[in-house]
């Protein structure tokens, strides 16, 4: 509002000292610039926090990038505020999972009049849908129905692509600099991904996850859980499931559990009753990295440090 009513300011002026010949035109040109400038800068949303990440990479030192979920909260089950509709309807661009994921956004994305891009699709769908759909949907390779894609180096920058396009596209004044991002981050993830697999390289022992969130994680550094505790954080195992998984445990020689802040400590308590699991946490919705330029890095570091610290 502010902004507004210095450029209305600053335009009354030009427009009366133009008239009584005061300005020369270049005067009323430098007056009115850093209202223009602050007419252009995209307000960017990312449904969650690991796509804030990806996006705030390739709009550094030009816009910073808004995350719509709180702390502490996973979009299996949330629903959105008047708040959020709000914030989802003032932004410019919007990078959401889709509607199979984010059930929440599906309504609102319809009425949505900026920019906006979902990164997942299930397999059944995405090869359909990149045919009736525009670019603002990507169909990636999918790992057992896994929507947690930000786990991967890979889709990662599948993503950082098709979301550097659409900037491109809105800001049209800033494309060298969205260029320029996306080849550093590019550059700085590949760089990241040699250093973790270097130090996952060492087979680690067998272990169990909270939920099955880690397939592409996995996948990409040769890692493998034994068995989930659940689906989804929300969902918990019951009797039985409680004492197939302590079997496991036994059989298995399970050494480590992976758990994430939304998991039932009653639940980590009977597991780790009268045996040696080792209790550790993973942080799938990167709510202790900060919101940098190298903030996905970060993330991916995080998560490969966390999983070392399962040893035999």
């Amino acid at each position: 509002m502010m902004a507004f009513y210095i450029g209305v300011m600053n335009l009354s002026t030009c427009w009366l000292g133009l008239r009584a010949w005061r300005f020369p035109l270049i005067i009323c040109l430098l007056l009115l610039a850093p209202f223009a400038s602050a007419q252009q800068t995209l307000n960017v949303l990312a449904s969650i926090k690991p796509l804030q990440l990806i996006a705030q990479a390739l709009t550094q030192d030009i816009t910073d990038t808004q995350v719509l979920l709180p702390p502490g909260v996973t979009p299996h089950d949330y629903a959105l505020k008047p708040s959020d509709l709000k914030r989802v309807y003032a932004s410019d661009v919007l990078i959401w999972l889709g509607s199979e994921v984010e059930p929440y956004l599906a309504k609102p994305a319809t009425m949505y009049q900026g920019e906006q891009l979902a990164t997942w699709q299930s397999s059944e769908n995405s090869h359909e849908e990149n045919h009736d759909h525009d670019h603002h949907h990507d169909g990636h390779d999918h790992l057992y129905g896994d929507p947690h894609i930000w786990f991967s180096p890979d889709q990662a920058a599948s993503i950082a692509r098709q979301l550097a396009g659409v900037l491109i596209a809105k800001d049209q004044q800033n494309a060298s600099r969205y260029q320029q991002n996306l080849t550093d981050f590019l550059t700085r993830v590949s760089r990241k991904d040699v250093e973790i697999k270097a130090q996952l390289a060492d087979q680690l022992p067998a272990y169990l996850v909270a939920h099955d969130a880690y397939s592409y994680f996995e996948e990409h550094y040769g890692l493998k859980h034994v068995a989930a505790i659940s689906d989804t954080p929300e969902s918990k195992p019951g009797a039985r499931g409680l004492l197939t998984l302590r079997r496991l445990i036994a059989e298995q020689q399970i050494r480590c559990l992976f758990i994430e802040p939304q998991t039932d400590q009653r639940i980590v308590s009977i597991l780790a009753e009268n045996n040696a699991l080792q209790v550790y946490s993973l942080d799938p919705m990167a709510n202790e990295i900060g919101v940098s330029d190298t903030g996905y890095e970060n993330f991916l570091q995080d998560t490969a440090d966390r999983f070392s610290q399962c040893h035999w």
